[in-house]
């Protein structure tokens, strides 16, 4: 029998069970007090979700628990996440099997996330004080990770990276007698000639400093109509600064360096003005002091839902996502209930993907009006801007989506119970994800299901060792597979 069924699960058995343990830090072994811990039950397990905290010397439990399978999850503040059992970064964990006689009692070792370290040097390599200094994802758009300031010697420490690869750069910064650009590591202006850097767990990455490099830097200021004291946020590739207007709507930031940015400015809900907002996006190449943010009421979105025979579906039946995308990144995922055909949103850009319910997947979408890039994937995230009202967006949604299930098969060719399954939508021309990763367990007999999927290419995958759920299933030993329209197909899969 597999190594995480040594805690054998008495069929049918529905007593109560108890899971015990400890929280410690990886490299040290010390308690860790008020980490939180979640349990978890795969499928085929008949109980809750459940969380708590741990105690001053770093111990858990939980109680009164259906027998079956659960996964176990810790995590605290500048410490990476980690399952019971997983064997690296991101890797699934070993499900825990408890029946009404067993108490297991485990140890969940957490790693610190990575840090960086380095100096912000002048021309003379003389450290700078107070200078910004940002850590971004190697990717494309860039995307901000962490900020930290330099100490009066000039010295910065990112903290909380998780392992991979970043760009460190210094913010723009003014000082009485003349300016700095921002500046990658390893001085450059431009990311095509800036180094990366590795961050690993328990791990700080030294040295890594910033010549940073003069140059002209430009004031942006403008006034918010009608004037009122509102929030008005400047947001750039290098992060966002906000500022509060005065009371006759004057605004301000500080000097900045030439570029494209994005201007949003909000009253709140309790002012006189109620909630009303702006945005808009521009390119300064010189000061400019002539910005105008004209206040208006959010702009409404809305939604139709019809089905392939063309008739209204109710719009209980489907959930919207939503995330704020800016230069900055994207934003948290928010999810929306809908309690009419409209929504407000602030104005901006956001990315929205829909939640049907069960038994129904989306087919196709239709923008009233066209929309830059490439063209949407119903079924996946799309990028609108929302800036005005009247704007519609109408999906059809199908009744017969397809399927996959099967059994993973782990060594001896046993079923492999609580085994993690991945499936991917795939582009195969463009090679790229379409949308967001999927991830189940398999139950007590190593069976696992994949429901309401819309058709198209897929890739699927069983393995405790995956540790890049956020890049696509590039693994020998991934089944490539086409989902139907309103066809269950099976696949069995070997673990990996």
């Amino acid at each position: 029998m597999v190594k995480w069924l040594a805690l054998a699960l008495a069929s049918g058995a529905l007593h109560a069970a108890v899971i015990r343990g400890t929280v410690v830090e990886g490299q040290s072994g010390r308690p860790l007090a008020r980490a939180l811990v979640t349990l978890e039950p795969v499928p085929g397990t008949a109980a809750q979700a459940a969380s708590t905290r741990t105690n001053q010397y770093g111990a858990f439990g939980f109680s009164e628990l259906t027998a079956g399978s659960y996964l176990i999850a810790a995590s605290r503040l500048g410490f990476a996440p980690v399952q019971y059992g997983q064997k690296r970064w991101k890797a699934a964990g070993v499900p825990v099997l408890v029946d009404s006689n067993g108490s297991p009692n485990l140890i969940i070792r957490l790693p610190r996330l990575g840090a960086v370290t380095g100096t912000v040097l002048d021309e003379n390599d003389v450290g700078l004080p107070e200078h910004d200094v940002v850590a971004y994802r190697a990717a494309r758009p860039l995307q901000v990770a962490a900020r930290a300031r330099t100490d009066d010697r000039g010295r910065y420490r990112l903290w909380g990276l998780e392992p991979g690869r970043y760009f460190v750069r210094a913010a723009a910064k003014e000082y009485d007698d003349g300016g700095y650009v921002p500046t990658f590591h390893r001085d450059a202006l431009r990311i095509e000639g800036a180094t990366t850097v590795d961050v690993e767990l328990d791990r700080e990455t030294a040295d890594i400093n910033v010549q940073a490099i003069s140059g002209r830097l430009v004031n942006i200021s403008g006034q918010v109509a009608p004037p009122a004291q509102v929030n008005v946020t400047l947001v750039s590739d290098t992060g966002a600064e906000t500022a509060v207007s005065d009371p006759l709507g004057n605004f301000h930031f500080n000097p900045a360096a030439p570029g494209a940015y994005e201007l949003y400015a909000q009253a709140p809900a309790d002012s006189k003005l109620g909630i009303q907002a702006a945005y808009v996006a521009l390119n300064v190449n010189s000061d400019r002091s002539d910005l105008r943010l004209t206040l208006r009421p959010l702009p409404q979105l809305q939604f139709i839902f019809r089905d392939t025979k063309g008739q209204l579906i109710d719009y209980r039946a489907v959930r919207v996502m939503a995330r704020r995308k800016d230069l900055a990144g994207t934003g948290k995922t928010q999810t929306l209930e809908l309690a009419g055909d409209r929504l407000a949103f602030l104005p901006g850009r956001w990315e929205l993907a829909l939640a049907p319910a069960p038994g129904l997947f989306v087919s196709s979408l239709s923008p009233s009006r066209p929309q830059p890039g490439e063209p949407p994937r119903a079924d996946g995230w799309n990028e609108f801007l929302i800036n005005g009202s009247g704007d519609q967006l109408q999906f059809v949604l199908s009744a017969t989506p397809g399927a996959v299930h099967g059994t993973v098969l782990g060594p001896g060719h046993m079923p492999a119970a609580g085994a993690p399954v991945y499936l991917e939508a795939f582009d195969p021309n463009a090679r790229r994800r379409v949308k967001d990763l999927q991830i189940t367990h398999a139950d007590a007999r190593g069976q696992y299901h994949f429901a309401d999927l819309a058709p198209g290419s897929y890739r699927l995958l069983s393995s405790f060792d995956f540790d890049a759920p956020d890049g696509p299933l590039e693994i020998r030993g991934a089944k490539t597979l086409k989902v139907d329209e309103a066809r269950d197909l099976v696949q069995d899969l070997e673990l990996l």
